[in-house]
C-alpha cells in the first residue's frame, strides 16, 4: 500500500518549484474578486448600485473587475446588482488568463474544458462566437444555466470529451482556450490537510492534459493562438506538457505574455532531472496573493511558416 502524502511532502515539492508558494498558501485570504457582466450592465451602473448599498469595490488591472474584503462576500451576494446577474464572482487569476487571449470581434473561440463557464462568458463579450465543451453531464447543464442567467447569446455548448473534439473540427477555431483538469494544488487548504493530494494524482492528470493539448492545438487554425492553463503548481502538469507539445509540433511556439504584476514568475526550464525547451520560460506561474489564486498559463501560437 502506497504511503499517504504529508504536508511536508507537499512543502518540499513546492519549495523546489518556488519558495514563495507554500507561505502564500498558508496565509489567510483577505479579498475576493468579481467582474461586471457586460451582457447586462455597465461598470458605471453596477458601481453606483453597489455604492448605494454601502459597498466600495477596489479597482484592479481590469476595467470591469474589482475586489472586496472577504467579509463583504455575503453582503455582495444579497445586493440588487447580484440578484439581477449584473455581477459574476470570479478569481482574478481566471480573469487574467481569459484576458490573455487576444480576441477579435470576428473570432470563433473554442473553450475546451469550459465548466463552470466563467471564462467562456468573458470570451462571449469579445468574440463573434464561442464553443464551450464540457464532458461531465451535470457540470454541462449547470454551465448552460449559467450562460442563460448571464444573458450570453453567442455561446454554443457541447457535452463532449475534449480529447476528441479536434477530429470533428481540425484547424477550425481562430482562438482556443484550454484550462485543463488538473491536480488543483492551488485549492489546497493547508489548515484542512491534503488527504486528496498525491504525486500519483499529478501523473494521472498529466496524461490527460497531453491528450487535451493535442486536441486544442489540432483544432486551432494556422496562425491562431491558444492559452494553456491549469490551477496547479506541478511542473509535470505545466512546463512538461508544454515541452511535450513543442516536441510533437514544430509549428507550436510559446510567446511571452505582457504583465506588470509582482506575484507572477516565469516558467522553469528543468525539473527533477528533466530538461525542457527554453521556450517554456515564457509561461507564467501566478502566486496566490492579493485576490489571485495559484495558476499557470502559457500563450501558444501556431506558426504558419
Amino acid at each position: 500500500m502506497a504511503k499517504r502524502a504529508t504536508l511536508e511532502d507537499l512543502k518540499s515539492r513546492l519549495d523546489a518549484i518556488d519558495k514563495d508558494i507554500y507561505p502564500l498558501l498558508e496565509a489567510p485570504k483577505e479579498v475576493f474578486s468579481f467582474r461586471v457582466n457586460l451582457h447586462k450592465a455597465s461598470v458605471k451602473e453596477v458601481l453606483e448600485l453597489l455604492k448605494k448599498e454601502g459597498l466600495e469595490p477596489k479597482a484592479t488591472i481590469f476595467e470591469d473587475s474589482f475586489t472586496l474584503p472577504l467579509e463583504d462576500k455575503s453582503k455582495l451576494t444579497h445586493t440588487l446588482a447580484y440578484s439581477k446577474n449584473y455581477i459574476y464572482i470570479q478569481n482574478l487569476s481566471s480573469i487574467f488568463a481569459a484576458n490573455a487571449l487576444d480576441i477579435n470581434p470576428t473570432d470563433w473561440v473554442l473553450d475546451l474544458a469550459a465548466a463552470p463557464g466563467g471564462k467562456s462568458l468573458i470570451f462571449s463579450q469579445k468574440a463573434k462566437k464561442v464553443s464551450a465543451v464540457e464532458p461531465n453531464r451535470s457540470r454541462f447543464f449547470a454551465m448552460i444555466r449559467n450562460f442563460k442567467e448571464m444573458g450570453a447569446k453567442n455561446i454554443l455548448t457541447f457535452n463532449k470529451d475534449g480529447r476528441f473534439v479536434y477530429k470533428a473540427t481540425p484547424k477550425w477555431f481562430d482562438k482556443v482556450f484550454l484550462d485543463a483538469p488538473c491536480s488543483s494544488e492551488s485549492h489546497i487548504d493547508i489548515k484542512e490537510g491534503i488527504t486528496w493530494w498525491s504525486q500519483r494524482r499529478i501523473y494521472k492528470f498529466a496524461k490527460l492534459q497531453k491528450q487535451l493539448i493535442i486536441s486544442a492545438f489540432e483544432s486551432l487554425k494556422d496562425g491562431g493562438e491558444m492559452i494553456y492553463a491549469t490551477c496547479t503548481f506541478a511542473p509535470e502538469e505545466n512546463e512538461a506538457v508544454l515541452d511535450f507539445l513543442l516536441k510533437k509540433y514544430p509549428t507550436a511556439k510559446i510567446v511571452p505574455i505582457e504583465h506588470n504584476l509582482s506575484n507572477i514568475k516565469g516558467g522553469i526550464s528543468s525539473w527533477q532531472g528533466e530538461e525542457y525547451s527554453k521556450e517554456v520560460e515564457n509561461s507564467l506561474r501566478i502566486l496566490p496573493k492579493d485576490g489571485f489564486s495559484g495558476f499557470f498559463l502559457a500563450k501558444i501560437v501556431k506558426d504558419i511558416n
